[in-house]
């Protein structure tokens, strides 16, 4: 049998990138048993066969090494962490760390299997969220849109940005004969490691190379998710102006007010399940050390009520609110609950532009399945009424009014 370097690492035998050969990782990923020499005898237990570890001793509980013969055979092969040379040698695909030249074998799964792990991430609750709130699942349609929102937040490499995942995995899916890899097996240390086109999506023009999802670029940009410590920085609570017809914003933290913001560089703001707000000032944001900040970061991917962009006056006035988040995609039911937020707080809902997109009326109030919503922070009961006061309000305005 040979047994994967990754999940063996005790046993584990790495060929060197000068022995290893390129062409026994052609089409689907996998290499023969005949490619390359039988090596030494590593150990008592393994040797390498085509730069692969071959073990010839199964480890016992109690740390016994058995012979691996017809009697063991008979018993049944555990399957787990362990290629087994006469049945998976020929399937297995090959994975290779251009980094540290490390190379490293596993079992081949299906496309369906792959795309199963792929829903589990849709349904996991900490990125779903309850009926009604926003999340990147929901926000993205299809299975690929839906795949590259997730992929920002699982990714093990640092949450590259999601632009360019669609691009990848639709790459993974479509490629044939299917490489028997994990997404991010394929993405990272298969034959998705390579690829170098443009994001087919954005469709960037040939005189902006720094814009493509050319793989060292999109390896290098992350998006930088939040702690709990660097989350609770940015909290802010809400009050009303001395005449109180202004609202004002300040920092939980510090008492300080939100600075101002320009109109071509609004702050960005998230409200969350609890109805905790966080702005974040791209004025004061370390974008050398962190890079662009972006709405999953804030609550790290996490589900919310509320995301887009805030503009603020002197003295964290508020100035007006809108809804651009292409991560999280609200609709009027997030305006809505924000609304119903300040209402609660006795704050003036007029002081300052609730910016709407151009297609939202009245009429989505009604089409809204409110009784359908899961969010207990609100009486869902009273949301609609509260829909359609804020859709009428006299400081409900247009996306470039």
């Amino acid at each position: 049998m040979f047994l994967s370097l990754r999940s063996q690492p005790d046993i584990a035998v790495v060929a060197d990138d000068d022995d290893y050969n390129d062409n026994s990782n052609k089409g689907s990923g996998s290499s023969s048993s005949s490619g390359g020499s039988t090596r030494s005898s590593i150990s008592p237990y393994i040797t390498c066969k085509g730069y692969r570890p071959i073990v010839h001793n199964f480890p016992l509980p109690n740390g016994e090494m058995v012979p691996i013969g017809d009697e063991l055979l008979t018993v049944g092969l555990p399957k787990k962490n362990i290629l087994w040379e006469h049945v998976d040698l020929d399937t297995a695909p090959a994975l290779r760390n251009d980094d540290t030249n490390e190379r490293w074998w596993t079992n081949a799964i299906t496309l369906k299997k792959g795309e199963a792990t792929f829903r589990k991430y849709f349904d996991a609750p900490e990125i779903n969220g309850p009926e009604g709130s926003l999340s990147i699942v929901r926000a993205h349609s299809g299975f690929i849109g839906k795949a590259s929102g997730v992929c920002e937040s699982f990714d093990p490499r640092g949450h590259r940005g999601e632009a360019c995942f669609y691009n990848y995995v639709a790459r993974w899916r479509d490629q044939k004969p299917f490489s028997g890899m994990h997404f991010f097996d394929w993405l990272d240390y298969g034959t998705g490691r390579s690829l170098v086109e443009r994001n087919k999506k954005k469709n960037f023009p040939s005189h902006h190379p720094d814009e493509g999802c050319v793989k060292k670029k999109f390896n290098s940009r992350t998006v930088h998710f939040f702690n709990d410590t660097e989350r609770q920085e940015h909290e802010i609570y809400l009050s009303p102006s001395e005449d109180g017809q202004k609202v004002i914003a300040r920092y939980k933290q510090s008492d300080g007010v939100v600075g101002p913001s320009s109109h071509d560089r609004p702050h960005l703001y998230m409200f969350d399940l609890n109805k905790q707000m966080y702005i974040v000032d791209k004025n004061l944001w370390d974008n050398e050390n962190y890079g662009e900040v972006k709405h999953t970061a804030v609550l790290a991917g996490r589900p919310a009520l509320s995301a887009g962009e805030a503009y603020f006056k002197e003295d964290g006035v508020i100035w007006e609110f809108n809804y651009e988040s292409g991560h999280y995609r609200p609709k009027v039911a997030a305006v809505t609950m924000m609304y119903q937020w300040m209402k609660d707080q006795g704050l003036n809902t007029s002081a300052f532009n609730w910016v709407a997109r151009k297609e939202w009326s009245t009429k989505n109030c009604y089409k809204t399945d409110w009784k359908s919503f899961e969010i207990h922070a609100f009486d869902v009961r009273v949301l609609e009424k509260t829909c359609r006061e804020v859709t009428k309000s006299p400081t409900w305005t247009f996306e470039d009014d």
